[in-house]
């Protein structure tokens, strides 16, 4: 009973942390929300889609190295997780992809979206490509230990990275349909990051610097998409 509230307390504490950061960031410095040309469906305002990744990504890797005698690094906070919470499980596996499926199933459902269905398959797959060869380059060089020892590709979490890339793509497309949707995408996310921890897979900093490749590449991928269209003749973009 005792390790289960410690672990509720551990979740309830970090998504109140992720959420609060992500809703802060996320206000918009005016109510002006920045829309593609072929947008139906009014978006969050742009400055959330930059200031989220570029707040986790420096907390993430300020976290990385040890400083001494200090109650806030990754070995501190990893020490507090194992040391509290002896909880394993492979949801997170499965979780990571649960923002995509709810992408996917909302555009087979037919729900209007942000962007034309081929355009979303498009964007979805240049996101997740930008995501995995970021994520995949940055393993292999930096060659991290996992806090369970298991191998040399902690940093950044893949799991984590995907997840996010899911949640961006699922508020870009869908955020403004209802704003329970984004939330779900997002509470996805961060569970997942957060089972990577108490998995004693991940570091801290590996899962803020994972979630903030993962919004980046959910951005660049809108950014860099019309631009492909226009240049690599794939099909037109026909505005709603």
């Amino acid at each position: 009973m005792k390790q289960n509230k410690q672990l509720v307390s551990w979740l309830l504490g970090c998504w109140i942390f992720l959420f609060s950061l992500l809703s802060a960031v996320g206000q918009p410095l005016n109510t002006v929300s920045q829309r593609a040309f072929w947008d139906t469906v009014p978006t969050r305002p742009v400055t959330f889609r930059w200031m989220a990744p570029v707040v986790l990504v420096p907390v993430g890797l300020a976290l990385s190295p040890d400083y001494p005698n200090s109650h806030f690094d990754r070995f501190y906070v990893r020490s507090e997780i194992q040391d509290k919470i002896h909880f394993r499980t492979h949801a997170d596996d499965y979780l990571q992809y649960g923002p995509a499926v709810a992408w996917a199933g909302l555009s087979l459902a037919g729900v209007k979206g942000r962007s034309q269905p081929v355009d979303r398959v498009l964007i979805g797959v240049l996101a997740y490509s930008i995501s995995s060869v970021v994520v995949l380059g940055l393993k292999h060089t930096t060659n991290e230990l996992r806090p369970d020892g298991s191998n040399y590709l902690s940093f950044p979490s893949g799991h984590t990275a995907n997840a996010f890339t899911g949640a961006s793509l699922l508020d870009r497309e869908f955020g403004g349909v209802s704003p329970w949707i984004p939330i779900g995408g997002y509470a996805m996310a961060t569970s997942t990051g957060i089972l990577r921890m108490t998995n004693d897979k991940h570091w801290i900093s590996d899962v803020l610097v994972g979630a903030g490749i993962g919004l980046l590449s959910t951005e660049v991928a809108y950014r860099v998409y019309p631009w492909l269209k226009r240049n690599l003749g794939w099909h037109k973009i026909t505005p709603h």
